[in-house]
């Protein structure tokens, strides 16, 4: 396996994810209306990866994803 590739794990086990099912969701009810950078997809990820890597709190998610 090449060390330097772009797919990681986790984008694989995201990637079967529909983004157009999610965006169309998310149109209906109108949860990304007044968002600019944390969008219904961006959390459904970052609510994924803390559930996989079973983060304790917000400030060790914040450290997790900060520090790698």
């Amino acid at each position: 396996m090449d060390k330097n590739t772009q797919k990681t794990s986790f984008g694989q086990w995201v990637s079967p994810i529909s983004s157009l099912f999610i965006e169309a969701i998310a149109a209906d009810m109108k949860t990304d209306r007044y968002i600019k950078k944390l969008n219904t997809r961006s959390f459904l990820q970052l609510l994924l990866f803390a559930q996989l890597e079973e983060v304790e709190s917000l400030h060790a998610l914040s450290d997790s994803l900060f520090n790698d």
